[in-house]
């Protein structure tokens, strides 16, 4: 672990409350527990596909934009004038279908060394293999190496050396209870706010690490990323409500305080974009919020409530910054050999994380009987959200101290987000006599309500991908999530749908077995539905997967 002092210090009030316990004659408690997980996947197209793989296409781009009949590799020339037209994955060897092969371990301990104090630790280690597809990894420098064999080596070999071995303590703070009504959490943790889980729109305090598999089929527990934080929470009991106030000081790891950006690794990475930029990029530079109070420090709070027996409420602001994706905010041309600026040739582009704020509130519904259903509605607002442009517009300013910078003129708009969710447990009987089914329904609407004409058709949601515009109206998903349980949870099956407005998709149906009291083995297929290649989980239309892992719990 990298913050060695804040773990002595740790260890030292523990210590402290351990000699008050002993003081008092009393002993302490322990507890470990953990898990062994084993998780391998293949690349398969499905029903998608119709069975047949999408084909990888490239073709070279003049540089006034016409289409020519000159095949050519995005990883052999990652900037122009060689353009991708679709993604996949072409290979029969098995070895090379692999999507992940992932061993993790990780245990976790409750240290109790006084009733009003408790120590919390999870120690997590991960080893993968490498796989195949991250030779599509977009590293920050491109390889050097002259043959696309090479490489795509060169790639595979970034992406493990930087995201998939893990050895951490993932979790480590001190919960602190000086009276019934006031109490603090101090440590690296995970804090969850908001009631859709699936949208995250109000759980925005952690970012997240997805880069190992597709985020939505994997536990937010698991891909969170932990922070160092302070949390207190004071109770009011005679009004039944709640404040917690957090502030994050920013001493993590620059790289952890943000989403890892997807084009970083291949395998569930984002693909090479449809339009490359019309410049040459020598590096990107990304701007991860420094460790400084001015930068990196994060601060919000919620108030949360009960209004009646059926109905919750919460509402929240954080101080931030975007998670995800980096914004480009400026470049640097590069010099020729003579000293004159070439125009068409980045030496360095600068991708940052803006400041932001975050407002929001949700309501959680309990309906009797003869509806008997939850509802849950939540809203986000961010009243300066940054969007980036398409990355052929030359929309920039020249800095005035520094002749070879030039500054994106990236807006900032207001987004508003909102989210319904309904569950209700419903009894099929054809489909399982014995046990209810757990059907849950999603809707989720994102509005930029400023949006002009012309930012309409320049600005997108992911730097690169300028088909992936950002819409002012119409950003719309839907879910549709249903399980049950069978031989006494024996046998758990799950079916997942998900459309995203107005041409992606994807199902996902998995099967949990349960092998006596400390084995879990689970079975899940994946099908990407898109329509368009670059736009919605069309970017992951090549990932059609079958996935596999055998759990072990202690």
């Amino acid at each position: 672990m990298r913050n060695y002092t804040v773990i002595a210090a740790f260890l030292l009030l523990s210590s402290l409350a351990q000699s008050l316990k002993a003081q008092e004659g009393e002993e302490s408690s322990l507890s470990v527990n953990g898990y062994l997980k084993l998780q391998s996947g293949l690349f398969v197209p499905l029903l998608s596909d119709m069975f047949q793989d999408n084909r990888n296409e490239a073709w070279v781009k003049t540089a006034t934009g016409v289409w020519t009949d000159e095949a050519c590799s995005p990883v052999m020339n990652p900037q122009k004038p060689c353009t991708p037209k679709n993604h996949g994955i072409e290979t029969d060897e098995f070895y090379k279908r692999l999507s992940m092969f992932r061993t993790t371990l990780q245990l976790e301990g409750d240290w109790v060394p006084h009733e009003a104090v408790t120590v919390h630790a999870i120690l997590r280690g991960v080893r993968s293999l490498m796989v195949n597809q991250d030779g599509f990894a977009q590293m920050p420098r491109s390889s050097t190496a002259t043959t696309l064999k090479q490489r795509g080596a060169d790639a595979r070999e970034w992406v493990l050396d930087n995201y998939y071995t893990e050895f951490d303590l993932r979790e480590f703070y001190l919960d602190v209870y000086p009276t019934d009504w006031l109490s603090f959490r101090i440590g690296r943790q995970q804090v969850t706010w908001g009631e859709t889980g699936q949208y995250r729109l109000l759980d925005v305090i952690n970012p997240a690490d997805y880069t190992w598999h597709f985020g939505p089929l994997e536990s937010f527990e698991d891909t969170r990323i932990p922070l160092w934080i302070v949390k207190g929470l004071w109770e009011f009991p005679s009004i039944d409500h709640s404040l917690e106030l957090v502030w994050v000081p920013g001493i993590d790891r620059p790289e952890d305080m943000v989403t890892v950006p997807l084009t970083l690794v291949g395998a569930w990475g984002l693909p090479y974009s449809n339009t490359p930029s019309p410049f040459l990029i020598d590096e990107k530079v990304f701007m991860y919020p420094k460790n400084s109070i001015q930068d990196s420090m994060r601060i919000g709070f919620r108030w949360k409530g009960v209004l009646s027996t059926n109905i919750t409420y919460t509402l929240m602001y954080y101080y931030t910054h975007q998670l995800s994706p980096p914004i480009p905010m400026f470049y640097d041309l590069k010099r020729t050999p003579e000293g004159f600026l070439d125009s068409n040739h980045m030496e360095r582009l600068y991708l940052g994380f803006p400041r932001q704020h975050v407002a929001g509130f949700s309501f959680d519904f309990t309906l009797e009987n003869p509806i008997g259903a939850v509802v849950k509605l939540e809203a986000a607002v961010e009243p300066d959200r940054m969007y980036p442009q398409i990355s052929t517009t030359r929309h920039t300013r020249r800095d005035p101290d520094k002749e070879e910078r030039y500054h994106f003129l990236n807006p900032r708009k207001l987004a508003v987000s909102y989210a319904l969710v309904v569950m209700r447990p419903t009894m099929i009987r054809l489909l399982n006599p014995t046990q209810n089914f757990m059907l849950v329904f999603q809707f989720m609407h994102t509005m930029v309500p400023g949006l002009s004409r012309e930012e309409e058709e320049i600005l997108v949601e992911i730097p690169g991908f300028n088909d992936y515009n950002v819409r002012k109206w119409d950003s719309m998903k839907f879910i549709f999530a249903a399980f049950t349980q069978y031989l006494h949870g024996l046998l758990t099956p799950k079916l997942v749908v998900v459309y995203i407005y107005p041409d992606s998709a994807f199902v996902s149906a998995s099967l949990s077995v349960r092998l006596g009291n400390h084995w879990r083995a689970q079975l899940t297929l994946t099908d990407f539905y898109g329509k368009n290649p670059y736009k919605g989980v069309g970017l992951f239309r090549d990932r059609d997967e079958i996935n596999l892992s055998l759990l072990c719990q202690f």
